[in-house]
C-alpha cells in the first residue's frame, strides 16, 4: 500500500513537471516584441532617430514606429534576429484588410518585410496606415528651408 502511494506521489510530480516545462517551451514559442525591446533595437540600428510612437500589430510579428522626423519605421522578427527598416512611403503599396484590423503591405526591394498585418483595432490599422502617408510628405517637404528669424 505504501509503495503504491510513493508511486502515485512520483507519478503525478514527474506529470506536474512534464506539463510546466511544455508551458515555459510553448510561451519562449510564442514570444513576441514589446514596446521597450523594438525601441532599444530599432535605436541601435538607426541612432539618429527620434522615437515618437510604437504600435505593435496584434500577434507580435511587426512594430511600426512613428519618428519625430515625420518617417516611419518598421521591425519584424526573422527568427532570432530583428529586421529594422526606414519605411520609404513611395516604394511600399498599402492596403487595408476586408475586416478594417489590419494592412496588407507590399514592399517591392524587401519581400521579407511584406505580409499581411492585423492590429487590435481598426484605430491602429488606420493611424499606421496614416503614418506611412505622413512620411511621404515628409519626405516630399524635406528639401524645404524653414524660415529663420534670427
Amino acid at each position: 500500500m505504501v509503495l503504491a502511494l510513493w508511486v502515485v506521489i512520483i507519478g503525478a510530480f514527474l506529470g506536474f513537471f512534464f506539463w510546466a516545462t511544455s508551458m515555459v517551451k510553448q510561451e519562449a514559442d510564442n514570444e513576441c516584441f514589446d514596446a521597450g525591446l523594438a525601441i532599444v533595437e530599432f535605436g541601435r540600428a538607426y541612432p539618429r532617430e527620434a522615437i515618437r510612437s510604437v504600435i505593435i500589430s496584434a500577434d507580435g510579428e511587426m512594430v511600426f514606429l512613428r519618428l519625430w522626423s515625420g518617417r516611419t519605421g518598421c521591425m519584424r522578427r526573422s527568427g532570432a534576429r530583428h529586421l529594422c527598416h526606414l519605411i520609404d512611403a513611395a516604394m511600399v503599396q498599402v492596403t487595408p484588410s476586408s475586416n478594417g484590423k489590419g494592412l496588407v503591405l507590399d514592399f517591392p526591394v524587401s519581400k521579407a518585410l511584406s505580409g499581411d498585418f492585423e492590429f487590435r483595432t481598426q484605430k491602429e490599422a488606420a493611424e499606421v496606415s496614416l503614418w506611412i502617408l505622413g512620411s511621404l510628405t515628409a519626405a516630399n517637404d524635406s528639401h524645404l528651408k524653414i524660415p529663420s528669424h534670427a
